[in-house]
């Protein structure tokens, strides 16, 4: 499913986190010192942003997205696609991204809904994004919202250690990205992978707890996001060569991503994480990357990257883009909330 637009163009990322964090050592008295070293040593995550009960996704998305127009004095009217992506809605209907169109002033004018998707679910969105524009003449502006609360996300058959373990992984943010279409730019490539036959390895019935096979995900990024990756890249290279800057992959754990750029033959300069301080934020954890690594993108004028988010689904999404120096990069801590 390679495809390309070379018409659209990323004019900004902001990311928000919530300002409460919980440490890793928090848990040495429930798991036992050892237990805990082990697990910050495999999955790479020390501490984590976790939202308070009354904080919701839709909080951190409003956050982000007025934070990111008044970067860009981009005015609500502008807007005329508005995509969530999250598992985490804050209703179970209407969607989320209404709550969010309500705050920012968004008119009717406007395409407005969520995406259910995880892991994958920023570069996925993009495209979805960047298709619905394909509509709209030269200066057309989109906003990809991405963003997750901290869930419980349970092995099969785990017993409360385990459980207590996966608790030390997961964090929470939201993300805004500034779509705009442009009469020229670098090509942005995209390929995407699916396999429902396997939706069951990380799943939530209505009314249960989610089940994650922590073995076939692992397996999963080992066997098949590691050949997706090697023939997107063999696709995209018979009609352009560019050297990637950086690799952006969904902030799983540290081990696992590891695995993933060795087969892959990435060297390690330029595999970029945000996990140490932020753990895994599923579909915010990509932006939320490249904000948290903005001193390495600005050291040049521009940056070829190549994003990859894989996990529930299950699905592999990959995206190969440049962007420029002067997109907003920033995180910001809020533990402000919008009623509704």
């Amino acid at each position: 499913m390679l495809g390309k637009y070379e018409n659209i163009a990323i004019k900004g990322i902001v990311s928000v986190v919530p300002e409460q964090i919980e440490e890793n050592d928090a848990y040495v008295e429930l798991l036992g010192e050892k237990r805990v070293r082990k697990q910050t040593r495999m999955t790479g995550v020390e501490r984590r942003h976790i939202n308070k009960w009354e904080q919701m996704t839709s909080d951190f998305c409003i956050t982000a997205s007025k934070k990111l127009l008044d970067k860009l004095q981009w005015k609500p009217e502008e807007i005329k696609v508005l995509v969530l992506v999250t598992q985490n809605p804050s209703l179970e209907m209407p969607s989320t991204a209404f709550i969010v169109q309500k705050y920012l002033g968004i008119p009717d004018d406007c395409m407005v809904f969520d995406v259910n998707l995880g892991c994958s679910g920023f570069v996925s969105g993009v495209h979805i994004v960047s298709s619905l524009l394909q509509s709209y003449d030269i200066g057309g502006k989109g906003i990809l919202l991405a963003g997750d609360i901290k869930r419980n996300i349970y092995k099969k058959k785990a017993d409360c250690e385990d459980e207590y373990a996966d608790q030390m992984l997961f964090g929470s943010a939201g993300t805004a990205t500034a779509i705009e279409v442009v009469s020229e730019a670098d090509a942005l490539w995209f390929d995407e992978k699916t396999d429902g036959n396997r939706y069951e390895v990380i799943s939530q019935r209505i009314h249960e707890g989610s089940v994650m096979d922590g073995e076939a995900v692992f397996q999963f990024a080992i066997n098949d996001v590691t050949k997706y990756v090697v023939e997107f890249q063999k696709k995209i290279s018979k009609y352009e060569k560019k050297e990637i800057d950086y690799y952006l992959f969904h902030q799983a754990q540290r081990f696992m991503l590891q695995n993933v750029a060795m087969i892959c033959g990435i060297e390690d300069d330029k595999m970029l994480y945000s996990l140490e301080e932020y753990g895994n934020t599923s579909s915010a954890s990509i932006p939320l990357t490249i904000c948290a690594n903005r001193d390495a993108i600005k050291s040049r004028p521009k940056n070829c990257m190549m994003c990859c988010g894989f996990g529930i689904g299950l699905t592999c999404a990959m995206m190969q883009l440049t962007v420029s120096d002067d997109i907003v990069l920033e995180i910001v801590e809020s533990d402000e909330t919008y009623p509704y």
